[in-house]
């Protein structure tokens, strides 16, 4: 068994340390106890320890005693976390959904030794790994990524539920979407290009521009054309529109 600490007790983070914990050592961390509460009523072999993770002493010295760093704290957070997790020398999954690029931190990870692998999650991270198996077979020119996390029941007005952060969920309708057209990096608005899309068993859902590619804009040049969009039930995104231009999305 390996002895894995997980950042973040969150959704996604409780999911995975739980998840984690059948076959390791786990502990899991997060800055509120309520959370850490909550993941230990589902997963009695589950560890937790209340940690700020903006305290990097403490974080530093805490996370030197395992053999894997799995980060899943929210977006605003996951640069500088990641960073100081390479700077303590530390390898790492990370799952955060942060605005910055990821591989400025590659020469740092070079100099300590360390393996980090990011965009560690559904997408980007499920998808990054289904492209690069395409990729290995085929001669790809164009790449699209639809994703979406729907609940089941659809409840007015917004036929939605945050499967993660709800941060990083207002992330996705306020963050400027890059795109790569014809091998260039474009930029588009986010919540825009909105198209319906149909699915077997599912129906009609409405796709809009997001920023999903991330690292694979850097990592897959040769592919002229790649973008990702965001699915949601139809009429979702027009009342998410009305809440952003009316200024309850802003600072």
């Amino acid at each position: 068994m390996n002895k894995i600490i997980v950042l973040g007790g969150g959704m996604v983070g409780s999911a995975m340390a739980i998840d984690l914990a059948k076959k390791h050592h786990v502990l899991l961390t997060d800055v509120d106890p309520s959370a850490l509460e909550k993941a230990k009523e589902k997963c009695e072999e589950l560890n937790t320890l209340q940690l700020d993770v903006t305290d990097v002493k403490t974080m530093t010295e805490t996370i030197t005693n395992f053999d894997l760093v799995v980060s899943a704290v929210p977006g605003f957070l996951g640069y500088i976390t990641l960073e100081n997790i390479i700077n303590a020398e530390m390898n790492v999954v990370d799952i955060s959904f942060f605005p910055e690029n990821s591989l400025d931190l590659n020469k740092l990870a070079i100099e300590k030794g360390v393996t980090a692998i990011v965009d560690c999650g559904v997408a980007p991270g499920m998808d990054n790994v289904i492209l690069g198996y395409y990729n290995e077979t085929h001669k790809l020119t164009d790449f699209e990524c639809l994703v979406g996390g729907l609940p089941k029941v659809k409840k007015w007005p917004f036929c939605y539920k945050a499967p993660f952060s709800p941060i990083d969920v207002i992330e996705e309708y306020t963050r400027p979407a890059r795109y790569v057209e014809h091998g260039e990096v474009v930029v588009r608005e986010p919540l825009t290009d909105c198209e319906f899309v149909e699915f077997d068993g599912v129906g009609t859902l409405e796709s809009f521009n997001s920023d999903g590619l991330r690292s694979i804009i850097y990592t897959m040049p040769h592919i002229p054309n790649m973008k990702e969009k965001t699915l949601r039930y139809p009429g979702h995104v027009e009342y998410v529109r009305v809440l952003k231009e009316s200024g309850f999305f802003g600072d």
